[in-house]
């Protein structure tokens, strides 16, 4: 006789089950710490951009808004680049509750802003991005 008994099956599954149950919250966990640590990378990313609009064009800026997850790199009143981080399910925190956040270089590629803290958070990881005035970013 070929093939396995229903026993053999039921005891297989069992087993699935009971593995895919063990592995599935650190996989989502994991997929959390993921998403975070992308979305803090495109912000780096973007940062660069923005100083390297800067000294090509004068004046540039990356606008935060935590409200919409969104953050956009600016030359004057054009929008250039935006990323939306909340479809990815990213939130945005900014110090003292702001809902909104700038960090504007000038033609020299300079920081307006003194360190800017972006926090980045899904489910329950968290990841912080500090930029310096002169537009170094520390990775927390």
């Amino acid at each position: 006789m070929n093939g396995y008994s229903l026993f053999e099956l039921t005891v297989a599954l069992a087993l699935l089950a009971v593995a895919s149950s063990v592995l599935t919250p650190a996989l989502a966990g994991y997929r959390d710490r993921m998403t975070v640590l992308a979305a803090r990378e495109t912000v780096v990313g973007l940062l660069h951009e923005t100083r390297a609009a800067a000294r090509r064009v004068g004046a540039a800026s990356l606008q935060v808004d935590a409200e919409r997850a969104r953050v956009r790199v600016a030359i004057g009143d054009s929008v250039i680049r935006a990323v939306d981080l909340g479809g990815q399910g990213v939130r945005i925190d900014l110090p003292r509750g702001r809902v909104r956040g700038e960090i504007a270089y000038n033609g020299l590629g300079i920081g307006v802003f003194a360190n800017e803290t972006v926090e980045f958070s899904a489910g329950s990881e968290r990841a912080r991005l500090v930029v310096s005035s002169y537009g170094r970013v520390r990775r927390d």
